[in-house]
């Protein structure tokens, strides 16, 4: 994964979706693909809702659910379609990002009260209710108009195709095997679990042990740190390493984490940086406003005619406006801007920021959205990060369905089918994440510094947002952390955008001569710390950040390069770690609730 712009693909005519709008004879909407997608959307969004506040990264579900729905159905009388796999996709792919969401749930219980139950359903409805209405002009504007690499959604539908046209069978016993594990050694972990095995060992190599050395037994980071790539664990590692340096100076040494302004300080510099650095991005999704030539394309797969998307978006708009003014406070002025610029122009940024690059500017772009509130009056902490909320909500929506039209287009699937297959997952999707929210509130309440669940992104909103409102009683030495940290990271991504040129550099000279780089050997680039996985890892505790990296070695060294097992085969390990880890984080508190789980130590 790299923050580096992919180079600009040149101008292409726009091309006809003619035969998108027609599907593969024998390819239909059938109910087992609804329902499937349905029950995964809902699965996905309670298992993110956990990831996110334990790690900070997700991954957002449209492979994960094709793989659980291909295992599911594998040995059934009726062959699975390319059709079916992508309708599947697409729902779980909009349950499992939406639960982004509860980063702003966490950080609104940080900087001041957390939301009551159903204003955050109500909020994830409205915001995602915005993101939907500006899939339209998105899909317009980025998919119709342009030719662009979609690296994610051409993963996506090489996984479907894989999946439907050379079906493996070992890799539905590969995915249930795993996710049981995975469920297993999550559920009987010391850490609110039936306390059978540690959820974590020290490591007691030369003291470090008192400043927080260890590893974390987390599935999700040694599983999920394959889909994450090798640079991003090696950063995690990096992260671990300046932590262990920073902790004897910082107020809590034994858990050096939780002094967080100097990785908040990086976070938000490294992001801004990246979005300076990919300006290009910026000004060409501005100039994909304006049709080129003033052609418009010819759309033969229209999501809906232009009189229902005026009915839909203006009953989506006015109950967003109105709900924005009566439940969270705030004035029209900034209700409206928050539609228009977190709704629409941020949504343009960072959909086509995937369709190009492997930067995600999601985090930083809730911050940046954060000031505008602010500047715009809302200045409140609890206000201002409406901002960062209404990027996680529509986002979730908006660049994900896009994405995901870009891979139905090309399995031919109505993009009609996936807008409203999609819609249907959104009520129920906000009801769970609010519930497993309220669940992880009432377990570990959300603290922006002290004990309790990681959060990373969370505590970069709640700290903005309290810089924003002004509050000037931070901890001795705060500023001072989070400025050494801001400039650590400017430099730092300039440093690695250096990197990543030179790398493209050797690679294009090696073709040139003739002998192409072998991807089963190192690059020295490999070893390079990425900027997220280093920034997220300061933030961390030192044994999650020692347990990604652990992972990227395994599935990415041991597994991959030298006793050659296939990608797929690593994908699905990946997927049921990552599922096993979420199912098993969101069935402690009920197994709690249940009284089968006692919580005394």
């Amino acid at each position: 994964m790299s923050d580096a712009a992919a180079p600009s693909p040149s101008p292409a005519p726009c091309v006809s979706n003619e035969d998108a709008s027609v599907p593969i004879p024998g390819h239909t909407l059938t109910v087992r693909s609804l329902v499937a997608g349905f029950v995964l959307s809902l699965v996905l969004c309670g298992v993110n809702s956990y990831l996110t506040l334990s790690f900070g990264v997700i991954e957002e579900g449209p492979t994960i659910a094709a793989l659980f729905f291909f295992a599911f159905f594998f040995l059934s009388s009726v062959r699975i379609t390319t059709t079916e796999m992508a309708i599947v996709a697409t729902m779980g792919s909009a349950g499992g990002s939406l639960g982004f969401i509860t980063n702003f749930f966490a950080a609104e219980a940080m900087a001041g009260e957390p939301y009551p139950f159903w204003t955050m359903v109500g909020f994830s409805v409205v915001t995602s209710l915005v993101g939907m209405t500006f899939v339209v002009p998105l899909r317009q504007m980025l998919i119709l108009r342009e030719n662009l690499p979609w690296p994610g959604s051409k993963a996506v539908e090489s996984v479907i195709r894989a999946l439907v046209e050379k079906g493996d069978p070992k890799q539905p016993w590969y995915l249930l095997v795993s996710t049981l594990a995975c469920i297993t050694i999550v559920v009987g972990n010391t850490d609110g679990g039936f306390r059978l095995w540690p959820d974590g060992s020290e490591i007691p190599l030369f003291g470090l042990a008192a400043l927080g050395l260890g590893i974390a037994w987390s599935p999700f980071a040694i599983g999920g740190a394959y889909l994450m790539g090798f640079r991003v664990c090696v950063g995690f590692l990096a992260g671990a390493i300046v932590l262990l340096i920073m902790a004897p100076h910082t107020p809590t040494p034994a858990a050096p984490h939780r002094y967080v302004w100097p990785g908040i300080g990086f976070l938000v510099a490294s992001g801004l940086v990246q979005m300076a650095m990919n300006w290009k991005v910026i000004v060409e999704s501005f100039r994909s406003m304006v049709p080129k030539d003033g052609v418009e394309a010819d759309d033969h797969d229209a999501v809906m005619t232009t009189r229902t998307l005026l009915v839909f978006g203006s009953v989506a708009l006015l109950v967003t406006a109105l709900f924005s003014f009566f439940a969270l406070g705030l004035s029209p002025l900034v209700a409206v801007l928050l539609i228009v610029v977190a709704g629409f122009l941020q949504n343009v940024i960072a959909t086509r920021a995937a369709a190009q690059t492997a930067f995600n500017p999601a985090r930083v772009m809730g911050v940046l959205l954060q000031s505008i509130t602010a500047l715009s009056g809302a200045s409140s902490a609890a206000q201002n990060l409406a901002g960062a909320g209404f990027v996680a909500g529509s986002g979730a929506q908006a660049g994900n369905l896009t994405g995901d039209m870009v891979y139905g287009r090309a399995l031919r699937v109505p993009s009609r089918w996936q807008f409203w297959a999609q819609l249907t997952t959104i009520v129920p999707c906000a009801l769970v994440s609010a519930w497993v929210f309220t669940q992880l509130q009432a377990r570990q309440p959300m603290t922006l510094e002290g004990e309790g669940l990681p959060a990373p992104v969370a505590k970069m909103w709640a700290a903005t947002a309290l810089i924003f409102e002004g509050r000037t009683e931070m901890p001795p030495f705060a500023w001072q952390a989070m400025g050494l940290g801001a400039l650590a990271g400017a430099i730092y991504v300039v440093f690695e955008r250096f990197v990543d040129q030179w790398d493209e550099r050797r690679n294009q000279d090696l073709i040139a001569k003739g002998t192409p780089p072998d991807p089963t050997r190192f690059s020295p680039t490999d070893l390079v710390p990425h900027s997220v996985g280093l920034g997220i890892g300061l933030v961390l505790p030192v044994s999650f950040d020692l347990a990604f990296f652990v992972g990227g070695v395994l599935l990415w060294i041991v597994l991959g390069r030298v006793l050659k097992v296939r990608d797929v085969t690593l994908t699905t390990i990946a997927v049921g770690s990552i599922v096993g880890e979420g199912l098993g984080g969101v069935l402690k508190p009920l197994l709690q609730m249940a009284g089968l789980i006692t919580t005394a130590s």
